[in-house]
């Protein structure tokens, strides 16, 4: 084969350094420009073929820009391998007590702060229906996942988190396990980022933080110093967790058993507090008002309170951080040495964490349904409704209890679901599909994701969350009937348990279209496109930028023969001002110029550099 001359070799990686710079720019304008048309079409704006198709355009020259990055450590054979590690190694600390608190911490959440009030007041009888079937489905669902933990674990294919028994069951190249592991990915961070917004309105609201400090005659000046205290440890807690989780992995542990022993103690004396205010009235509470539509209105709701239910999973993204055997509190102290092994405690923890929000959950419930009973006072206008209920109607000191508890939920909410997120994106770059320095960052990916998703909308953020855990936790769930291939062990587990948790997860999941059709759109687009991704990764360098190069090129096509709206504003606006060019045009000639790249970039490679594989 004749070789290359070095003038022409150099000559092909500048051109090539060129696409990397236009891939840059292409994937910040392009996530930009997503953005802002999702921001749009699920506010204000409406929703037609050509609104869906430049958001599909946007999201094709994303993926186009991220195969110009790549494609010049290629060319230099830095490619792209299996990461064992990437994660962290196993180091065995915490026991059934902290795996307890991490699962109803993160349960309990500052999401409970706003939804049951809601909630409970609007659907009444169907409300407490929907919790405790959710309660049931968690329980199941809990159960599946301890079954396929014990199998996993024979097999020596534990790791991390749920999507972790789709990967034992169809193996890591599995569209399966790569979807299910990117919905997860999507729904913790969509669940932090709508912590992150709740929290914000909680400080810097006039009516929450600085309400409270001011009805105990706090200067305007101390009430300051307070608020920025308390971002700031909010800060300081969330940073601590990603830099030094490792090193202080015991201490977080203890501090996370103490803040959930709190926070549970605070929950039960309010709510009893609470519905004494309406002496425990709950007349009307059963009497059915929806007629015939109820079965719908429950698994509708079913699907909308299923965030408030979720968090006992986490306590899978934890198993390298487990110890093997773990003694039972109080049990342990009455039959000395008595311990369970991790196959057993961790379904144990499961469980019990479900069951134990469940009961808060539907005892707060109740107790708000009493005292607004009685008290006939309204939520209309408010951003947290326990908050406000509690100032009403119990005063001041009660209101600062539910603030304490209500940063205590914030935390051990926001942390958990952002460490979890940055695992499950961590564990794509272990399992080979992104590069070492990518998924060493996941953190940071996963950390921008969240602060562009806050400033979104606040509903729009718990319906994605809902749907896209629902269909993750239905793949994992039905992994029990493909894990029976593998496991003579997994052949004993009846196989209608998981059947029946993996199809209900679809169903509540597909309920969440009745609230939100936007969401139920652009999650399932954003399914799609995981199968892209998937399948684009799949072909290799040489094959996914000719893939990719041929999809610009249509959705450029696509644009001139559909119209569609373009949000008025949003964070692109500075490139008008900057180039004189409407997004939509500089979009246009974005698609054209990486698409023409890509195109050129493969010919280089296969008749100038001699490169001529696919993978």
């Amino acid at each position: 084969m004749k070789s290359v001359s070095p003038r022409i070799r150099t000559g092909a990686l500048s051109l090539k350094v060129v696409g990397l710079a236009v891939g840059i720019l292409s994937v910040g304008f392009a996530l930009g420009f997503v953005y802002d048309e999702l921001t749009f079409l699920t506010g204000e704006g409406g929703t037609n073929i050509g609104d869906v198709l430049v958001v599909l355009a946007a999201i094709s020259l994303a993926l186009s820009g991220l195969a110009l990055v790549a494609q010049l450590p290629d060319s230099l054979r830095a490619r792209f391998r299996s990461l064992p590690g990437a994660i962290g190694k196993r180091r065995p600390v915490y026991g059934l007590g902290t795996m307890l608190a991490v699962g109803i911490g993160a349960t309990l959440g500052s999401p409970l702060f706003i939804l049951i009030p809601e909630n409970i007041l609007q659907y009444e009888v169907v409300s407490v229906a929907s919790l405790i079937l959710a309660t049931v489905l968690s329980v199941a669902m809990a159960k599946v996942y301890s079954d396929m933990y014990v199998v996993s674990e024979e097999l020596g294919l534990a790791g991390v988190g749920g999507p972790s028994f789709t990967k034992a069951a169809v193996g890591t190249r599995s569209v399966r396990y790569f979807v299910s592991r990117l919905s997860m990915w999507v729904s913790n961070t969509a669940l932090a980022a709508y912590t992150k917004i709740v929290f914000l309105i909680f400080v810097l609201d006039p009516h929450y933080l600085p309400a409270v400090l001011s009805a105990y005659g706090m200067s305007p000046f101390l009430s300051d110093v307070t608020i920025y205290t308390v971002a700031g440890a909010f800060v300081a807690w969330t940073v601590l967790n990603i830099l030094f989780e490792q090193r202080y992995l015991r201490l977080l542990g203890l501090v996370q058993v103490v803040m959930t022993a709190m926070l549970l103690l605070i929950l039960i004396y309010h709510s009893f507090t609470l519905g004494a205010v309406g002496s425990w009235n709950l007349t009307g509470l059963f009497t059915m008002t929806l007629g015939s539509g109820w079965v719908s209105a429950l698994v509708i709701n079913t699907g909308y309170l299923y965030l408030l239910f979720f968090g006992f999973q986490e306590i899978q993204s934890l198993e390298r951080d487990s110890v093997e055997k773990s003694s039972v509190p109080v049990l342990s102290w009455v039959k000395k040495d008595f311990k369970l092994d991790r196959t057993r405690y961790f379904g144990v923890a499961m469980v019990l964490s479900v069951v134990v929000a469940a009961a808060v959950n539907i005892f707060y419930g109740l107790a708000v349904y009493s005292s607004v009973h009685a008290s006939g006072a309204t939520l209309q206008g408010a951003a947290i409704p326990a908050l406000y209920l509690a100032g009403n109607l119990l005063g001041p000191s009660q209101e600062l209890l539910v603030a304490v508890a209500f940063l205590i939920a914030t935390v051990t909410t926001f942390v958990p679901a952002f460490l979890a997120a940055a695992r499950h994106l961590s564990a794509l770059g272990e399992d080979g599909y992104m590069p070492k320095s990518m998924a060493n960052l996941s953190w940071a990916f996963t950390l921008v994701a969240i602060l562009l998703l806050a400033i979104g909308n606040q509903d729009f953020l718990v319906n994605i969350t809902d749907f896209m855990v629902l269909i993750s936790l239905g793949i994992i769930s039905l992994s029990a009937l493909w894990l029976r291939q593998r496991s003579a062990e997994m052949q004993k587990v009846g196989r209608m348990l998981p059947l029946v948790v993996g199809l209900s997860c679809f169903l509540f999941g597909g309920a969440v279209y009745f609230i939100n059709p936007s969401v139920v759109v652009f999650g399932a687009i954003a399914i799609i496109f995981a199968y892209l991704i998937f399948d684009v990764i799949e072909l290799g360098m040489l094959g996914a930028q000719l893939f990719l190069s041929v999809l610009g090129f249509v959705s450029l096509l696509m644009l001139t023969a559909f119209s569609h709206t373009l949000y008025p504003g949003g964070i692109l606006r500075f490139f008008t001002d900057l180039v004189g060019t409407d997004p939509n045009s500089l979009l246009s000639w974005g698609l054209l110029a990486s698409s023409a790249l890509l195109a050129v970039n493969v010919t280089l490679d296969v008749m100038v550099l001699r490169r001529t594989f696919l993978r």
